[in-house]
């Protein structure tokens, strides 16, 4: 029944960040626990071969349980690792993400390289939300309803303090509304003192490795700074070649790093906006550059998919690559191929049906972009084998 209470050992780490105990073969998922605790919970979910449950108590707390530095952990579904040491937490993801390729992609990639940096006031960019009280938060965990946030550590210091000031105010959605338009939900970016408000602004501005990037406010883009300047420079930076192709290429960031060290690359993009930030980014790159702004699907079947890349940069959404694009990639004239991706099961997909298809992995590192939840960033490098 729905409302049992379960007495259970937790033993792992789900790769959502929820520990994982099985009770008769089935596993129950129990946010906020932690493997090897002894914990009672209550079942609040089935499904065919698995059930959610609420912990209910920590009977044999594990000695990497530490206190959250939020009041709203636990409320607030923005975090959900707060509860766990920080370098056991890195330790559980990296495991985690280890059995997902050994589940899902059918290889074991052995022990995993993990690139950390700052575990609290990291965050650059946010989905703010407007509350039922008039106030600013984020949603509930488990919930569309929202809270509003008074502090936030996990932000990057400028963020958290406009929120702060932003939410001393009785009703600041009113007064921001009349500055951004009716938006109940809207991003915001900020690095060192400045700020981007979507609505307010069309483009963010930000400065990675030195170099002045700009990208739409409302769109995608990492949200950690500090870990993306380090997977361009430990990944990106060191692609070297003749021709270089960018799918997925957003706003052209990595382009404009890999122009340095090529002598053409093609930027392939189906959201304009990007594309348009893109040919701004890269009006001063060294390299010839060339855009398509369409979707990847469709550039596949033109005839600049015919020529031959000394290397290609893949960085899908969450969803990784579609089947028409893994088929391409099987046989693209290319020798390289540096994959990456936000979502360790998709990405497990697409590299069992690469390696399947002359294609072999040279590494795969992991990047903790999101400190204190289970989320992880991860970049996989291959290479053709000869036939």
């Amino acid at each position: 029944m729905a409302d049992d209470l379960l007495t259970l050992r937790v033993e792992k780490l789900s790769s959502h960040g929820e520990g994982i105990a099985f009770s008769e073969g089935r596993a129950v998922f129990i946010p906020y626990s932690i493997p090897g605790e002894l914990v009672t919970c209550k079942t609040v979910e089935e499904h065919a071969s698995f059930s959610r449950a609420k912990l209910v108590d920590v009977q044999e707390p594990s000695p990497q349980r530490v206190e959250p530095p939020c009041p709203l952990f636990g409320l607030c579904g923005g975090c959900g690792l707060q509860h766990i040491d920080y370098p056991y937490q890195t330790k559980l993801k990296q495991d985690a993400a280890r059995e997902t390729f050994l589940r899902v992609g059918g290889f074991d990639a052995g022990e995993l390289a993990i690139v950390t940096g700052e575990s609290y006031h990291y965050r650059n960019r946010i989905q703010v939300h407007a509350c039922s009280d008039g106030g600013l938060g984020f949603t509930q965990a488990g919930s569309h309803e929202t809270v509003r946030v008074r502090q936030c550590p996990i932000l990057a210091p400028v963020l958290e303090r406009w929120l702060v000031v932003e939410n001393r105010k009785a009703h600041p959605y009113r007064a921001l509304s009349a500055l951004i338009g009716e938006r109940p939900r809207f991003s915001a970016f900020g690095q060192d003192e400045r700020i981007y408000i979507e609505g307010r602004d069309a483009y963010a501005g930000a400065e990675v490795l030195g170099k002045r990037f700009q990208f739409p406010v409302a769109h995608f883009f990492q949200s950690n700074i500090h870990m993306l300047e380090e997977l361009i420079s430990r990944c990106v930076e060191p692609l070297k070649g003749g021709r270089a192709l960018d799918l997925y290429s957003g706003a052209g960031l990595f382009s404009l790093f890999m122009a340095e060290h090529f002598e053409s690359i093609e930027c392939v993009e189906s959201d304009t906006a990007s594309m348009e930030a893109a040919r701004q980014n890269l009006s001063q790159a060294r390299a010839e550059v060339g855009f398509s702004d369409i979707p990847v699907e469709r550039w596949i079947k033109t005839p600049h998919a015919n020529r031959a890349f000394d290397c290609i940069v893949a960085d899908p959404p969450r969803a990784g690559l579609s089947p028409e694009v893994r088929a391409w990639l099987a046989d693209a004239k290319t020798s390289s191929l540096l994959y990456v991706s936000c979502d360790h099961a998709s990405l497990a997909r697409d590299l069992r049906e690469l390696m399947q298809k002359a294609w072999t992995i040279e590494y795969i590192t992991l990047f903790d972009f999101y400190p204190q939840t289970g989320r992880l960033e991860a970049v996989a490098r291959l290479a053709r084998v000869a036939r």
